[in-house]
């Protein structure tokens, strides 16, 4: 569960240090960020990324998640997420790396990749994959790469490529769009 942290002046967010997810005291009675940090234990934690140039696999997932979860359980509280989601996707720089090439050849912080585009853009290319195979099946393919990857670690391109063998669906050109591009796409663009 959550452990509220007393970090510096205007600290917010959290950090996944599973069982007990550090919270920034201001954001406690935030549903998006407890829910977040909550979703590490499977993805970040639960499964590794094997290179900096997949922070995405974990953050952009976890915030798919988060959006995805309060939507279905509290829908009022789900919108919002995603209407604040879209808000920051909307004022995004479109050149921030999201999904580099390559694996260990960059430095995080350097690289400009520790940024929120990893974190929108993600969100955003798993939304535009559920709108074409449907949010169930694309929670079916979640679960299969957990099944899978539970323990060890994994790069973005192996949730691709479970993504289509659990749906038949090829989200290669999708990331591309929304990991790769130096323009943001619209969410209906998944081709």
């Amino acid at each position: 569960g959550s452990v509220a942290i007393n970090w510096a002046p205007g600290a917010y967010g959290g950090m996944e240090h599973h069982p007990s997810w550090h919270v920034a005291s201001a954001a406690l009675s935030d549903e998006e960020v407890n829910v977040h940090e909550a979703a590490h234990g499977w993805f970040g934690n639960g499964i590794r990324i094997a290179c900096w140039e997949d922070f995405v696999l974990s953050e952009g997932t976890v915030t798919y998640l988060a959006g995805r979860v309060l939507e279905a359980v509290a829908p009022a509280v789900g919108a919002d997420v995603w209407a604040s989601y879209q808000t920051q996707l909307n004022g995004m720089n479109p050149n921030l790396p999201v999904w580099p090439q390559g694996c260990n050849q960059i430095d995080i912080l350097d690289d400009n990749l520790f940024t929120q585009a990893p974190y929108i853009r993600g969100a955003f290319f798993y939304r535009a994959v559920a709108l074409r195979i449907g949010a169930e099946a694309l929670d079916a393919a979640l679960a299969q790469f957990y099944a899978t990857y539970a323990g060890q670690a994994a790069t973005m391109q192996d949730m691709i490529d479970t993504i289509e063998a659990s749906s038949g669906f090829d989200a290669n050109s999708c990331a591309q769009m929304w990991l790769r591009s130096t323009s943001i796409p619209t969410v209906a663009a998944c081709p």
